[in-house]
């Protein structure tokens, strides 16, 4: 169990609906959780809730990232952890600029939000995150398919532990994976090589295989979002630009076309 740090989140007041909405999913999500053993002696005290930054609803383009798991956070608030990490520009004792997977996240919401402008325009993450999640600057929505945290020191996803998080968290009546993404209401959905767990995030239309990315539509309450599933944003063998901002860019043009 890891210690919530000081939180300094600051919610304008017309997201207090949408986090109140989500608080409402996340205790049924912990009361379907309890009615079950998990593996690894994890409990629904172990669950692992997240969300959307401040100020996500008013972006241009609403986008949530989905991950497979959180690490090294069980039983907290994935939004106040990783919050607090990027105003202290270090996220697991590391350097926010070095981190492939935070870093690669913030180019590419900042370079969507500001109609994509060249590669070497975009500010390094150290900068970005000055004003993360306030008025003046980017914001995104993050949720893990997985809503426990993978605790071992292995780099490995825990699969085992993912996919106990993904049975429990539906039943006959309910999918609150699909309940969490309708919350949020995204216009754009960027998974992370989730071909196999694409079926989990409820029912989509596929609408381009390429080498580099495939893209969906899912259609939430009336309004069509892309899914984009590109490669893992951890890959230490793939270029930023080439491999992700590159090919995110080209399949986000195409659907607006």
């Amino acid at each position: 169990m890891t210690d919530q740090p000081e939180v300094r989140l600051s919610y304008p007041s017309d997201e207090n609906d949408k986090l109140h909405q989500l608080e409402v999913l996340f205790e049924d999500w912990k009361t379907l959780f309890s009615k079950n053993n998990h593996v690894q002696n994890y409990s629904a005290e172990d669950m692992v809730t997240d969300g959307f930054y401040p100020y996500y609803f008013s972006q241009k383009v609403k986008i949530l990232y989905i991950g497979r798991e959180a690490r090294g956070i069980s039983g907290c608030n994935y939004i106040d952890i990783l919050f607090n990490a990027y105003k202290e520009k270090r996220v697991g004792g590391q350097h926010i600029n070095s981190v492939f997977f935070h870093k690669r996240m913030l180019y590419i919401t900042f370079g969507i939000m500001h109609d994509f402008p060249k590669w070497g325009d975009i500010p390094y993450a150290d900068q970005i995150v000055e004003t993360f999640g306030t008025a003046e600057g980017i914001s995104f929505a993050f949720m893990n398919i997985s809503k426990f945290s993978n605790e071992k020191v292995e780099f490995q996803s825990d699969w085992n532990l993912i996919n106990d998080s993904i049975l429990n968290s539906s039943n006959e009546s309910r999918n609150l994976i699909r309940e969490e993404i309708e919350i949020l209401e995204p216009d754009l959905i960027i998974t992370m090589n989730f071909d196999g767990l694409l079926k989990n995030l409820g029912e989509m239309r596929f609408e381009k295989y390429s080498d580099r990315y495939n893209t969906y539509v899912m259609n939430l309450k009336g309004k069509n979002a892309l899914v984009i599933n590109s490669s893992h944003f951890t890959a230490m063998g793939l270029n930023d630009e080439t491999d992700f901002y590159e090919p995110i860019k080209d399949a986000y043009c195409r659907f607006k076309k």
